[in-house]
């Protein structure tokens, strides 16, 4: 007999967050996550973003098509500043994080972090696939502790930075840096999606390419893992030049196992 999933059953995650509204100043939310989306292929050009999607099938392997959502756990989001992954081969990537409570949509900035390892799999029951559902599955989001209203930043979204960074054994590394106009905005999920309004929704929104300047041996999406660097930690930040404000969020990674362990 199959389980329904009712809510009540369901493990409770509760996100708090600071709120800096212009109208109404500083509070506080804590909002009962209820479902968490990731963003799939999130370039705002799809033409362009499905014709790389085609080179990837051009290798055997079945991929999404340009743009959608995939699902996390409820229990997989934090604002917490340390989180543990099973091994070493994981990595964030800095995303516009939007949150649904009591009505109101708020801005905040994440990171999708997900289990490098897991994104291209073969099995002799599903083939060759290319996704990145079963990695986040492997760890926590992390998305910052504070959050602005989206009426106030919705005028000049797309003017929105987004920035990250990594610390390798020798250096602070700036890792990512774009505007929100290189990804579909929110306008184009909230149309299509319509449990992204109800309370409790919470949309990862999906993530731009690394900077050129990242050094080769540090994770930047390559197709081998040997001999590349993840690194420990995760630095992203939300600009907003307009109205001159930023939110900020560290974390650290901590690996279960070693980096020689054979746990796949």
């Amino acid at each position: 007999m199959r389980l329904e999933r009712e809510p009540a059953l369901l493990m409770k995650n509760i996100l708090s967050m600071h709120i800096c509204s212009v109208r109404h100043g500083t509070y506080s939310i804590d909002v009962d996550v209820k479902k968490v989306g990731c963003s799939r292929h999130a370039g705002r050009d799809i033409t362009s973003t499905n014709e790389l999607l085609d080179e990837v099938r051009a290798k055997g392997y079945a991929i999404h098509q340009a743009a959608g959502i995939c699902f996390r756990s409820r229990h997989l989001i934090t604002n917490e500043r340390t989180i543990e992954v099973q091994g070493p081969q994981t990595s964030g990537e800095v995303e516009f994080v939007a949150a649904i409570h009591k009505g109101d949509v708020f801005i905040s900035v994440g990171s999708d972090h997900n289990d490098r390892s897991l994104a291209e799999l073969w099995t002799p029951m599903l083939g060759k696939i290319s996704d990145t559902a079963k990695s986040k599955q492997m760890a926590p989001a992390v998305v910052a502790g504070e959050a602005w209203l989206y009426d106030d930043v919705k005028g000049h979204w797309d003017d929105i930075i987004l920035k990250s960074y990594v610390t390798t054994p020798k250096r602070r590394v700036s890792y990512q840096e774009y505007q929100l106009a290189d990804l579909l905005d929110l306008e184009y999920y909230l149309g299509r999606y319509s449990w992204l309004r109800e309370d409790g929704s919470v949309l990862l929104g999906g993530s731009s390419r690394v900077l050129p300047s990242v050094p080769r041996d540090v994770y930047q999406g390559q197709s081998s893992l040997q001999n590349v660097t993840f690194p420990h930690d995760f630095h992203f930040e939300m600009c907003d030049p307009v109205l001159k404000r930023t939110i900020a969020h560290s974390y650290v990674v901590l690996s279960l196992e070693d980096p020689d362990s054979l746990s796949l």
